[in-house]
């Protein structure tokens, strides 16, 4: 009788090895979820492996997780869904991030900010967050064709420095010389680092003039009556709305202007 029993409870046991209760879901050793042993990985990024685990070992790491109960035959809008769920997660975290950090919230207004578009931050985080990446996908059977549909993502600190001045790269913003007595412009640059213009211009925003116009049709439209508005003629801006910053002087005209993205 006791081998009996000895038997039986080494097939017990064997069976509980071989049908674990739990699965693992981890990227490089670094465990983000316990899932329960008849979960169903659907997918898992291995190439942001290595990045997870530098930001583990930093103690940066942020995931955020999105589900979904619905019928297996809608699965792909589940998915959908809980992707959705899930940025919205990391969407309140970065907002939140944003709006506690003065320099990060200045970092993200960057050069609009300096224009007056501090609203401009949540724009931001939106654009950032509906671009980040689903590293796993996993569904968990609740019986009569129903499964609880789940989606991670995670927050990667570099890459929404990047996304930052990516960005910034793409504002136009132009520094215009203007010589008001020959009505000429001499010199007209795109500016792709604003840092090395930074300087003039808290210059010419302390101490010179702003105005918002309108270009449409070639013809000037402002609610301000700026002296200035007849040369603003001479330097040939396209159609558009635009925020401009300037410093007039005896003969020449400087000034900084912001062309606002279309909506």
């Amino acid at each position: 009788m006791e081998k009996i029993i000895i038997v039986i409870s080494i097939l017990l046991v064997s069976v509980i090895l071989l049908f674990p209760k739990e699965k693992i879901l981890d990227f490089d050793g670094v465990t983000l979820r316990v899932l329960p042993f008849n979960a169903i990985i659907v997918e898992k990024d291995l190439s942001v492996a290595k990045r997870i685990k530098q930001l583990y070992e930093k103690e940066k790491l942020f995931v955020f997780e999105g589900s979904v109960v619905s019928f297996q035959k809608k699965e792909n809008e589940a998915f959908s869904q809980a992707t959705n769920k899930a940025r919205q997660e990391l969407s309140a975290f970065l907002g939140a991030k944003v709006s506690s950090d003065v320099n990060l919230r200045e970092k993200v207004s960057g050069i609009r900010g300096t224009f007056g578009y501090y609203q401009d931050a949540s724009v931001v985080v939106d654009n950032f967050v509906s671009s980040s990446k689903v590293i796993a996908r996993w569904k968990i059977p609740q019986g009569k064709g129903m499964f609880e549909y789940h989606v991670l993502v995670f927050y990667d600190p570099e890459a929404f420095d990047t996304f930052i001045k990516q960005r910034e790269h793409e504002i136009n913003l132009y520094y215009v010389k203007l010589n008001i007595e020959k009505r000429k412009v001499t010199k007209f640059l795109k500016i792709e680092n604003f840092e090395k213009f930074r300087q003039e211009f808290e210059k010419i925003k302390k101490i010179g003039s702003a105005i918002v116009i309108e270009i449409l049709n070639g013809k000037i439209i402002s609610r301000e009556k700026d002296p200035i508005l007849f040369l603003i003629k001479d330097i040939g801006l396209e159609d558009g709305k635009y925020r401009i910053i300037y410093l007039k002087k005896e003969r020449e005209l400087t000034l900084f202007i912001f062309k606002e993205a279309k909506m």
